[in-house]
């Protein structure tokens, strides 16, 4: 995936009309790593990364995937290309988010939801359905992803253009072994709150994230699958690891084409 060049990013705001912009600087860096994993940061103008769905009719459905990475840094190719190019490949068009970082999560939830309306804004252009706009994201990337959901009707920021007139609701919600969302501030559900899938395993310290969001759907009676594994710890991404976890993004996969 490394040596592959990336498609040609899509940028979510002209550059003088990116809110809550706290940097201007345009270079981002790769942050060194031990494991073969693609580490950013230094990420100020966020964008879409697309992978157009392989062998499907269209229109077909989309999916937002969002890195994880404890908002300092993206694993982008970890937690978003490599899942971007599988979904791809069976028939799902996916793009992988760059939110802003390091430490910025109001205006990588801005990000977020302007994802969302960029996509359901050019539908027609991409080939995607406007009703079937999911997004899904790993570790902090499922914080974002699931305050993305609950948020979405929030004016988080001053509307810039005709793209801002359009619904933030994604469609359908992946969050991948999440985490902080035991923590305040509390996420929000919606009362048409899209359908969700978690998965995470038991060993993961961060098990607890998955634990609140799947007692608070439960509670309401939402829809949700859930996958909970005995091994895998945090962060196993969907490389083969001989784990249980291995094979779980074709259960996802499968679980998009089912709703």
């Amino acid at each position: 995936m490394k040596e592959k060049a990336l498609p040609k990013p899509l940028f979510l705001w002209p550059d003088e009309l990116v809110p809550l912009r706290k940097f201007r600087s345009k270079i981002e860096r790769v942050i060194p790593d031990e494991s073969p994993i693609t580490l950013i940061t230094g990420v100020n103008y966020p964008a879409l990364i697309p992978f157009p769905a392989k062998g499907a009719k269209k229109p077909c459905q989309a999916v937002i995937v969002c890195p994880g990475g404890a908002y300092d840094v993206l694993a982008l190719d970890y937690e978003g290309l490599e899942i971007a190019e599988y979904l791809s490949k069976h028939g799902i068009a996916a793009f992988v988010l760059k939110y802003r970082v390091p430490r910025q999560r109001e205006a990588a939830l801005c990000d977020a939801t302007r994802a969302v309306r960029y996509l359901r804004y050019y539908a027609d252009k991409f080939g995607i359905r406007k009703d079937s706009i999911g997004i899904m994201g790993f570790s902090a990337g499922g914080h974002l992803s699931a305050f993305c959901a609950g948020s979405c009707r929030k004016k988080l920021y001053e509307s810039t253009d005709e793209i801002d007139k359009v619904s933030a609701r994604p469609d359908n919600l992946g969050l991948i072994y999440p985490a902080y969302l035991e923590l305040k501030p509390k996420f929000g559900l919606l009362k048409d709150h899209p359908p969700t899938f978690l998965l995470q395993a038991s060993d993961d310290p961060y098990f607890p994230s998955l634990m609140a969001y799947e007692k608070a759907l439960l509670k309401k009676k939402l829809s949700l699958e859930c996958h909970v594994y005995p091994e895998g710890g945090h962060g196993f991404g969907s490389r083969p690891c001989g784990k249980a976890t291995d094979g779980w993004l074709e259960l996802y996969t499968n679980w998009l084409k089912r709703i």
